[in-house]
């Protein structure tokens, strides 16, 4: 299957998931990656759809597949169905906000190589003793200013902080180096010692097995167990887990788990690297079998294959019938008799397939439209 992978969004964020998603789809044997949209058989948006990728789905309908990161869902929360055929929501920050295409949509956990690269020299040289990285987006470096005042306090170490605010080199000692490395996060790991901070500083520590304490936009998590470990992963290490946003961040903690990472020889970070590849492999391989669904689906007119997408209730009245989304009750279409003949038998559900209509036309359009979805295989 021949896949296009395109990234349209421009921050460093959506940058890493890009390569988490293209090496994703280069590993997969039945895939292949294809150099333009138009020889493709599937398009991958990393990113929402701009409008070249909407005139060519409107064109040539291609199944399209996104990922968004889950703290993008209030900006994305209306899906023209007819040009998304499938949405994945990467677990960055996850906000109590209910995506309306459950049907047609996933929660994930941010995929992530913790393979080694080739020639890997991670320990061979620092530059850094520490490397701070909040990753905040919500109220962006909140989390880093309540660990100023501690950080100022290791007048020893050399500090490297991830910022772009230039106001807080005036509010730091000497010894405390203050850029914008959102864009290296991974070259900026390995030159350290240790990393305090969220998101993806915290996975290319695992990966690169440098110690690590993890802080961000819920609080304080600390240093991670072997027991704990797998719900850091699955709340992308924003800080405690389950913890609120703008979470506490006590200094003493803070300090003492510098100080106890500074004494101590063994870190389990790869036990950690270990557990969490196990299970960015097993979700790598659900996300390939979807995008193989999606595309498999595209032309499937077979009743006994189809469903009836639940995103979705019909209401009548008169004689006449709508299709509204169940979550939002926003009115999706009307539907004439012949659809309407035709959907009743997969809403009912209590009937072989043998006695649907077998009108190819109107089946194709119902699965086009995503109001019929091809069942998943066991």
């Amino acid at each position: 299957m021949k896949i296009y992978i395109t990234r349209t969004y421009g921050s460093p964020k959506y940058g890493l998931l890009y390569d988490s998603v293209y090496r994703l789809i280069s590993n997969e044997p039945s895939f292949e990656i294809a150099e333009a949209g138009d020889t493709a058989e599937c398009i991958v948006c990393v990113g929402d759809l701009p409008q070249e990728l909407i005139n060519h789905k409107r064109q040539h309908k291609t199944p399209v597949i996104r990922f968004l990161f889950r703290s993008d869902v209030a900006k994305h929360f209306y899906t023209d169905t007819n040009l998304v055929d499938y949405t994945f929501w990467v677990t960055d920050l996850d906000i109590n906000i209910l995506c309306p295409y459950l049907q047609t949509s996933d929660k994930i956990d941010v995929p992530f190589d913790f393979s080694p690269t080739d020639n890997d020299n991670s320990g061979s040289c620092t530059d850094a003793d520490i490397y701070v990285n909040t990753g905040e987006f919500l109220y962006p470096d909140s989390a880093l200013f309540k660990i100023l005042r501690t950080l100022n306090r290791f007048t020893s170490l050399q500090i490297d902080v991830c910022s772009a605010n230039d106001n807080i080199k005036n509010i730091v000692n000497g010894n405390i180096c203050i850029a914008d490395s959102s864009c290296d996060i991974e070259n900026h790991v390995k030159r350290s010692k240790m990393v305090i901070g969220s998101g993806y500083a915290i996975l290319f520590a695992i990966k690169h097995h440098k110690p690590f304490i993890v802080l961000g936009e819920r609080g304080y998590g600390g240093i991670p167990t072997i027991n704990n470990i797998e719900q850091f992963y699955q709340e992308f290490f924003q800080g405690t887990i389950g913890g609120r946003l703008d979470g506490a961040l006590p200094e003493n903690l803070v300090y003492e788990d510098v100080q106890n990472i500074l004494n101590t020889d063994e870190h389990p970070t790869a036990d950690f690297c270990k557990i969490l590849s196990n299970i960015s492999k097993t979700m790598q391989a659900h996300i390939c079998d979807t995008i193989a669904n999606v595309v498999e689906s595209q032309n499937c007119t077979d009743p006994a294959s189809l469903k009836f997408n639940t995103d979705y209730t019909i209401i009548g009245g008169d004689g006449r019938y709508w299709l509204l989304n169940r979550f939002t009750r926003f009115i999706e279409a009307a539907l004439d008799n012949e659809h309407i003949g035709i959907l009743k038998h997969f809403v009912a559900n209590d009937r072989p397939a043998s006695d649907i209509p077998n009108d190819n036309k109107i089946l194709s359009e119902l699965v086009d439209k995503r109001i019929l979805l091809r069942k998943r295989k066991n």
